[in-house]
């Protein structure tokens, strides 16, 4: 059955802040017991739009037993999430990314970095106006895609590690309307 056409309309006064949180949320694949359904969406059966932009309360990420999602900090004002429509005619899909700028050189973020360079990931983005989009999923998981770091050259310059995250998809990163896994799920 094929979706109806449908007016889609901006209630004026509506809250609209660009950029995300102060944070992201991170699993590694493994860690995930089971993605949410709604991650593969079907532009075929869908009913309604909202089904194919969103995933729904009752279809939450599991996780492995001991496993959670985590935070990684980001600058206010230097992190985005985004989607590009990519393909050829017929072929048409997504790449979803997120960028986040972390302050300075540590060695955990290094660590981090080193360690996650080649991991696929699932990654849940707070944005300003309160809605989460998830960035990967079981057939395209994220992947960082870049990542570097500065000192800086003078005092007044930023010293930080910008990191770019990337996911293909067939829709783009959908907003996740149930809770994010953050504490151990007990044995």
């Amino acid at each position: 059955m094929a979706l109806n056409a449908k007016n889609i309309l901006y209630p004026q006064g509506r809250l609209n802040p660009g950029g995300i949180g102060g944070f992201i949320y991170y699993a590694f694949e493994e860690d995930i017991a089971s993605y949410p359904a709604a991650l593969t969406a079907d532009t075929e059966t869908a009913i309604t739009f909202d089904a194919l932009g969103s995933v729904p309360i009752a279809d939450p990420f599991v996780m492995q037993t001991g496993k959670f999602f985590h935070k990684i900090y980001c600058t206010l004002e230097m992190g985005e999430v985004k989607f590009s429509m990519v393909g050829v005619r017929d072929s048409k899909s997504f790449e979803n990314t997120v960028e986040i700028s972390f302050p300075g050189n540590e060695a955990e973020m290094i660590g981090f970095i080193a360690a996650a360079a080649n991991r696929r990931m699932a990654i849940i983005v707070p944005e300003q106006n309160g809605k989460l989009r998830v960035v990967g999923h079981p057939n395209f998981p994220a992947q960082i895609d870049t990542s570097e770091g500065t000192s800086g050259k003078a005092v007044a310059d930023g010293r930080a590690t910008v990191i770019t995250i990337k996911a293909a998809a067939g829709t783009p990163a959908p907003i996740y309307l149930a809770p994010v896994p953050l504490e151990a799920v007990a044995p």
